[in-house]
């Protein structure tokens, strides 16, 4: 009887670390390897983000390509399909830029930026060239960091920051994207930040945790009042 308590004891601890190592689930899933997320380079900061733009012809953007603001460690990254982009009359070219520019004024009304805004743009000559219409792009930024509050693709539509679409998280735990139909101003928005002073949990962030510490001091509670009662009864 004294053994199983043992186990079951030993079993509950090694719950206990796992869910101090995983926190609340916010964090970056796990990998086979070593996965070191990249530094982030801010806005304003010395050395900053770098900016990307690239040309393409009309036989480019015939098939699907990618710009990337840094071809190793990207923080700012477009995918664009084929077909999604179309030169304006008179002209052969479009090109791409991304941007890291200020924050607008306006804050998103869910959270707090996480890292830099980028500004998404396409021109072909002084023209500038909007995405056809179902060829939205997967626009791919980086966090600052990886675990922490749960983070969003958010859009600015120069009144207010809106979701776009679904989020997906990918990489090391810092890479999020989402697909756009609508080039702009883009960042990660940390979910339920406190705009004000510091950040916030994010909403059901540290839940996961607490519910584990609970269930694991019941049962640490349960096998003491066992052993307890076993020691008496003999």
């Amino acid at each position: 009887m004294i053994r199983r308590h043992a186990a079951l004891a030993a079993a509950v601890g090694s719950l206990l670390a796992l869910a101090v190592v995983r926190g609340g689930g916010g964090g970056p899933p796990l990998y086979d390897g070593i996965c070191l997320p990249p530094h982030y380079l801010l806005f304003g900061a010395n050395p900053g983000p770098p900016s990307a733009a690239q040309t393409y012809t009309a036989s480019d953007l015939s098939g699907s390509f990618e710009l990337a603001d840094n071809p190793s460690t990207p923080q700012a990254q477009i995918i664009v399909g084929s077909g999604s982009l179309a030169p304006a009359p008179g002209s052969s070219t479009v090109t791409l830029t991304i941007t890291p520019v200020a924050p607008p004024a306006a804050k998103p009304s869910d959270g707090t930026i996480d890292g830099n805004v980028y500004s998404f743009a396409a021109k072909s000559g002084a023209q500038a060239v909007t995405l056809a219409p179902g060829h939205p792009a997967t626009v791919v930024l980086g966090a600052t960091s990886s675990g922490g509050s749960q983070l969003a693709l958010e859009r600015f539509d120069g009144t207010r920051w809106i979701a776009v679409g679904k989020t997906f998280q990918s990489g090391c735990g810092t890479t999020y994207e989402a697909a756009s139909q609508t080039l702009g101003l883009f960042a990660l928005v940390s979910q339920g930040a406190s705009s004000g002073n510091g950040g916030t949990t994010a909403p059901g962030g540290g839940a996961p945790v607490v519910l584990i510490l609970v269930v694991v001091l019941v049962v640490l509670v349960l096998i003491i009042g066992s052993v307890r009662l076993t020691r008496r009864r003999r």
